[in-house]
């Protein structure tokens, strides 16, 4: 079971893998939906990290995923508009799956 960060920042996409998830950098709106797709397919994708910009340019795809219920969906604040953005992504996850990460 794998945690995939999907952004357009480099500095989420380096804070995630420090913490060990796997990310997909994209740059624009067609990237960002050929890394939902192969999240979508790959089984192992458990928890799909989005962040504010990739959710505004894929919001049907994020819609859809929502709906399904797999993988797990969470939308996480950019760093540029988020006023912790360490504990912030530490709160997603302990929310999406129930366990205090320290």
């Amino acid at each position: 079971m794998k945690i995939l960060l999907i952004t357009d920042r480099t500095d989420a996409a380096i804070g995630l893998r420090l913490a060990g998830a796997e990310t997909a950098l994209v740059r624009n709106k067609a990237d960002a939906e050929k890394a939902f797709d192969r999240a979508l397919n790959d089984e192992s994708v458990a928890i799909l990290l989005i962040t504010s910009e990739i959710e505004k340019m894929c919001k049907e795809k994020a819609d859809a995923v929502r709906q399904a219920g797999r993988p797990l969906l969470s939308t996480v604040p950019d760093s540029d508009k988020a006023s912790s953005i360490s504990s912030a992504i530490t709160d997603y996850i302990a929310n999406a799956i129930g366990i205090k990460l320290d």
